[in-house]
């Protein structure tokens, strides 16, 4: 999937991201991995995103969802309005502030590709799952969902997706660690309370008054 993004997509500064550690998981979903990669214009976002969903549903048969996606259709009519439009501004001596919204610079596509099986855990998953006994709904998955963020590289600079991520799963780590080293001091303070003491320390009573 990297090689297909990175040398038929032609996106740049591809970036692994796998948060499948962080509890609770994302809003996108639990088991999470994430690749964010630079389109080099917003056509070329668009067309890749496309192209990229079309590869998925051809040749591995998923049914990914890219919000922020203009279609093929969609995007040759709106770059028809946008340059009918300067056109028609040089025309009359004006030119376009670049302020306007014409509805194609969204800047940000996001694929969301589904679950993707883990074959290599899938034997060890079912063994583990008739051993213990599972109490809620449905049974853990090792299914990893892979999520593909493309950019161009104004709105990857703006939004700074690694940086969020990286800290939200810091967060996450250290919060982890500080409840575990938390435990461990419970369990040790409890075992030490509940030690009887030695009949040998225990001083003899004091002979009662005459």
């Amino acid at each position: 999937m990297l090689e297909h993004i990175s040398v038929d997509l032609g996106l740049d500064d591809l970036y692994l991201l796998d948060l499948r550690d962080i509890d609770p998981p994302p809003a996108l979903g639990a088991n999470l991995m994430m690749i964010i990669g630079t389109a080099r214009s917003e056509k070329h976002l668009h067309v890749s995103a496309d192209r990229f969903c079309r590869w998925l549903r051809t040749t591995h048969k998923l049914s990914p969802y890219a919000d922020g996606l203009l279609g093929r259709g969609e995007l040759r009519l709106k770059l028809k309005r946008k340059n009918r439009r300067a056109r028609m501004l040089n025309s009359v001596g004006a030119s376009d502030s670049g302020n306007t919204d014409d509805g194609i610079r969204t800047g940000w596509v996001c694929v969301n590709i589904g679950l993707i099986e883990d074959n290599r855990n899938a034997a060890q998953e079912s063994m583990d799952q008739q051993d213990d006994d599972y109490v809620g709904f449905g049974g853990g998955s090792s299914d990893v969902r892979m999520v593909v963020q493309m950019l161009t590289e104004e709105k990857r600079e703006e939004l700074d997706l690694e940086l969020f991520w990286q800290q939200a799963l810091g967060r996450y780590i250290r919060k982890r660690d500080r409840i575990a080293k938390a435990g461990e001091e419970s369990s040790l303070s409890s075992d030490g309370s509940s030690v009887s003491p030695d009949p040998g320390d225990v001083s003899p009573a004091s002979p009662p008054p005459p």
